[in-house]
């Protein structure tokens, strides 16, 4: 098999097709131009017929997200997927990634089993969920000051799994390793919002129509930041926001009697999975 990051001039019209054949409303579709752009995204190629797509975005200090791996719906179940992810991880480890990363549905149990065959191990479960801001409440969140800092790993994911959603671009959940200089970088570009006990980070607009932000909660407990995202959204123009979240059977039932509603495109239970190789000496150094 044939593998090498996407051509725009060979691949974007033939990808379209590979696309709209299995799910015409693939949400790959609608960014598919942008990941080009970024070279983020791979093919693998067999008699020059394209036989397997993912996305592989470059977290930097050698960690990268695995995501939307796709395998031509008529070739499925000969082992393409299999050597296509691992020639993908082979020649990202040549340009010096070391640990990789991926968020897979709970019953989606053939890229599970794809993916741990791959040696990637399963870090936490997490659940995707839906709020809105239209829910009575004070605002006890407000935009941190440039120089803000905070010290961790901090409570929700970073706390439990010692990996942070980057928020990069519009996209959010990529998860790459704790970091304090993240969120110092969140309170430079207006993105980290505190409050009494309460912290998160916040890409507003992250979903135009309806307006929709993404969160990523740091810090405080269900019953008060929960609501405090919801007023915090309703004062920046958004309808409703999300949020990747821990999954455990007391969180869950905390989750909805808040009112949160899971994904309707995730289901209620994801997971977070990880292959580590061996990690760069100056990388290991800075922890």
């Amino acid at each position: 098999m044939e593998v090498g990051r996407v051509d725009p001039e060979r691949d974007l019209t033939p990808l379209r097709s590979f696309f709209s054949e299995s799910d015409p409303h693939d949400y790959l579709l609608d960014g598919i131009e942008e990941w080009i752009r970024r070279e983020g995204l791979w093919v693998g190629r067999e008699a020059d017929e394209r036989v397997a797509f993912c996305r592989l975005e470059d977290l930097g200090d050698g960690q990268a997200w695995v995501g939307g791996l796709r395998v031509r719906a008529t070739l499925r179940g000969r082992g393409l997927g299999r050597r296509f992810l691992a020639a993908v991880i082979a020649a990202a480890e040549s340009e010096g990634v070391r640990e990789f990363r991926a968020v897979i549905e709970d019953e989606n149990l053939a890229s599970r089993r794809l993916f741990q065959r791959a040696a990637f191990e399963p870090l936490l479960a997490l659940t995707l969920r839906v709020g809105d801001t239209d829910l009575p409440g004070p605002s006890l969140l407000a935009r941190a000051p440039a120089v803000a800092r905070f010290r961790g790993p901090l409570e929700w994911v970073t706390g439990a799994s010692g990996r942070i959603d980057l928020l990069s671009g519009a996209e959010g959940g990529r998860f790459g390793r704790w970091n304090p200089a993240v969120v110092e970088r969140w309170a430079r570009e207006g993105k980290l919002f505190v409050g009494p006990g309460l912290a998160a980070g916040v890409v507003a607009h992250w979903q135009d129509d309806p307006p929709v932000m993404w969160a990523v909660p740091l810090q405080g407990e269900p019953t008060s930041l929960l609501p405090a995202l919801a007023s915090l959204g309703r004062e920046l123009g958004q309808s409703g926001w999300q949020a990747f979240l821990p999954s455990t059977e007391p969180l869950r039932q905390e989750y909805r009697r808040l009112g949160l509603r899971p994904h309707p495109l995730w289901g209620d239970r994801v997971h977070l999975y990880e292959r580590a190789g061996a990690r760069p000496p100056s990388l290991a150094a800075s922890e």
